[in-house]
């Protein structure tokens, strides 16, 4: 039982709001400037045919998100951020998930960690994982 999580980019009533999609297929949209998400057992899921398409023709389609075994909700600043590393998917820029501080020298596509949270539009990494070390 995962859970797919994504910063939703089509426009409408949650333009630019969290989208968490259960494996029942329900969907919830949480305001980033409400709210942050913490997100454990975690991992960069990246379609890379897709991505190339949009890498190619510039337009948007979903083809990468958060996979996860669970979540939680807090208000906007309950989590202090500042030392966390960032991790970032626009395949309109790069097909790959990178990571600050890497200079793009690696793709971070399927790197697992014990937890992540947004903060704002962007996803921080709270926890390795034990694998990832």
């Amino acid at each position: 039982m995962k859970y797919k999580i994504r910063f939703h980019l089509q426009r409408g009533l949650h333009y630019m709001h969290w989208q968490i999609r259960a494996w029942d297929g329900t969907v919830k949209y949480i305001d980033p400037k409400k709210y942050q998400i913490e997100m454990y057992g975690c991992k960069l899921i990246n379609k890379i045919n897709a991505a190339r398409k949009v890498n190619l023709a510039g337009k948007k389609d979903v083809c990468g998100w958060v996979e996860c075994d669970n979540f939680n909700i807090f208000e906007k600043d309950s989590i202090y951020i500042k030392y966390f590393d960032t991790v970032q998917y626009n395949p309109i820029k790069d097909i790959h998930w990178r990571r600050s501080g890497d200079d793009g020298l690696f793709d971070w596509d399927n790197s697992e960690y014990e937890s992540l949270v947004t903060n704002g539009n962007k996803v921080h990494i709270m926890e390795e994982s034990l694998c990832q070390l």
